[in-house]
């Protein structure tokens, strides 16, 4: 009976055991499974990433230049009438106690605050934008502009609101500066990359600084339509335009997509942890000697857009033919920008560099001689090319000077901090000091000018000593080193 019962069992524990191993094998073939589905659908995500960095065509390249031209338009329209308003109004409506000079060099500081403001604005937007994408920080920051313009439009003067309204007018151009901080790095960075791999790259990365050009234009032809009543009620009209141009822009911005590059380096997971900081202890070098390179541009773009208007004051022009001079000068400054590009690819980045800041430099010696000498002509053909050469060679120049010094993971904070450290050096410095030493004497001190302008040169011209030419490289090669990094992994929830 014995036998029978453990032959019994044992005939019974077979089936049940080829149970189990059945089971364990159908297991392993599930695990299997998935493992490969998982490998499929990763590939699946990176493929078309991959592919869409070749497969964008002209048509895209064309609405991004176009939403990303509207919104860098709209917000240094608002820089630049801030600016005027600082030349023209701010001395009488905001420092009405003060004596005349003093009184200009207050407004002028005011005006310079906009550039250490837009250097934090650079840090803040270049970590969401080099962590979260392009898209988010683009947005934002362009409500932040529209925004704070239209306050500022609407701020009562001292008489009204005694020593707050000059230091709400400080809080609202710092504000709006941090605003303004984060649209370089966004707008170079978007057609940096969707061009990475066009045969005319320099060209679509130019575009970049276009809305700054035309941005200026506008800002310029605005002074000039309202030039009677600027100084009194004009300026806050202008500012309260911005609102009109703010509503297509986002809707523009709305509409983007992040570029191939960065989503490329979103799904290997290679985003840097806090990358405005990254930046610095990678490329410290690259955004100093930058800096140094793109202050002369906005020294220049500062000197003939803002200081010059006091300066022409000084010496006797009419208001009319000062903002008649610098609205012709704008002319230029879009013309500087559309030929940047397709000389930059015929010159080479830094021939063209060395170039436009040289005869920039030489030409505001007698540009600054003609206003003493109130030779109208010849101030407006002086002006017309310095803004050709000094500023819109340049303001096309750099985007591409930028958007090539940086891989894709420190794009966004790299090109926005150097441009913005840039503003600092260039637009805070120049304009106060100009003032401070020239005064209302433009008949005895107008050589401080070209003495500035030199000053300025011999820093870029050094600082293009030691950056690489940057005509031959593809946007790809930057990224190389950091494919090899080990990537962070994120947690999935």
């Amino acid at each position: 009976m014995r036998v029978i019962a453990a032959s019994l069992s044992s005939s019974q524990s077979k089936p049940s055991s080829q149970a189990a191993s059945a089971e364990c094998s159908r297991m392993q073939d599930c695990s299997d499974g998935l493992r490969a589905k998982h490998k499929q659908d990763i590939q699946r995500r990176r493929q078309p990433t991959e592919r869409s960095v070749e497969e964008v065509d002209t048509r895209t390249l064309i609405i991004l230049a176009c939403s990303a031209t509207a919104g860098v338009l709209l917000e240094f329209y608002d820089f630049t009438i801030f600016g005027y308003a600082a030349a023209s109004a701010f001395p009488q409506t905001f420092f009405p106690n003060l004596p005349p000079t003093q009184a200009l060099v207050f407004s002028y500081f005011v005006y310079g605050a906009g550039y250490p403001a837009r250097l934090l604005g650079a840090f803040i937007f270049g970590h969401f934008g080099d962590r979260k994408g392009r898209k988010f920080a683009f947005l934002i920051n362009i409500l932040v502009v529209g925004a704070t313009t239209c306050v500022t439009g609407l701020l009562p003067g001292y008489a009204r609101l005694g020593i707050a309204a000059p230091v709400l007018l400080v809080c609202l151009r710092v504000i709006q500066g941090i605003g303004i901080g984060g649209e370089f790095g966004a707008a170079s960075s978007l057609l940096a990359e969707f061009a990475a791999r066009r045969r005319h790259r320099a060209f679509w990365m130019s575009l970049a600084n276009l809305g700054i050009a035309l941005g200026l234009m506008a800002g310029s032809a605005v002074f000039l339509l309202w030039r009677n009543t600027f100084a009194t009620t004009g300026w806050r009209i202008a500012m309260l335009l911005s609102a009109i141009i703010a509503i297509p822009a986002l809707v523009a911005r709305y509409k983007l997509s992040d570029s191939p590059l960065f989503a490329q380096l979103k799904n290997r997971e290679q985003v840097a942890r806090v990358p405005s900081f990254d930046v610095f202890r990678k490329h410290a070098s690259s955004i100093i000697l930058l800096a140094m390179i793109v202050a002369f541009q906005i020294m220049d773009a500062s000197v003939t857009g803002s200081y010059v208007i006091s300066f022409m004051h000084f010496a006797g022009f009419p208001l009319v033919t000062t903002a008649t001079i610098i609205f012709f000068s704008r002319i230029a400054d879009v013309l500087g920008v559309l030929l940047s590009g397709p000389l930059a690819d015929l010159c080479k980045r830094r021939m063209l560099a060395y170039f436009a800041i040289g005869i920039a430099t030489l030409l505001s010696y007698p540009f600054a001689q003609a206003i003493q000498r109130k030779n109208i002509l010849l101030a407006m053909i002086l002006q017309f090319l310095i803004v050709l050469f000094g500023m819109g060679l340049m303001h096309g120049l750099t985007p591409i000077l930028t958007s090539e010094s940086f891989p894709t993971k420190f794009r966004y904070s790299g090109s926005g901090i150097s441009f913005n450290l840039a503003g600092v050096l260039g637009g805070m410095i120049a304009p106060p000091l100009l003032a401070m030493l020239i005064g209302q004497d433009v008949g005895h001190r107008w050589f401080y000018v070209p003495v500035v302008y030199a000053v300025y040169c011999t820093a870029a011209m050094l600082a293009l000593l030691f950056i690489r030419e940057t005509r031959d490289l593809r946007l790809q090669d930057l990224d190389a080193s950091t494919q090899n990094v080990t990537p962070h992994r994120s947690v999935l929830l």
